[in-house]
């Protein structure tokens, strides 16, 4: 889930986990091509926001990609995880 701020959109039960690429290694076994499509995804996220209307077709089209995207994302995390976190997509 992306928040305001959030560079890497991943959270557990406690909160925010650290956008640490070491980290993430470390701790969650991410591999460097995850942490980037993560990290991009959060930034693309803060992105949109710089678009001025927000009930503008642009903005529309760039949240529906966005949306889909962390779908994908999500799916793809799920996979790399394994059984030993569940994945829980949640569009902001």
């Amino acid at each position: 889930m992306w928040d305001y701020t959030v560079t890497v959109p991943l959270w557990d039960e406690e909160g925010l986990l650290p956008d640490e690429p070491a980290w993430l290694h470390r701790v969650l076994g991410l591999s460097a091509p995850m942490i980037d499509r993560l990290t991009r995804w959060g930034e693309a996220m803060k992105a949109q926001d710089a678009i001025r209307d927000p009930g503008s077709r642009e903005r529309r089209t760039v949240r529906e990609g966005l949306r889909r995207q962390g779908k994908e994302l999500a799916d793809d995390l799920q996979r790399e995880l394994g059984a030993r976190y569940t994945v829980t997509y949640t569009w902001w």
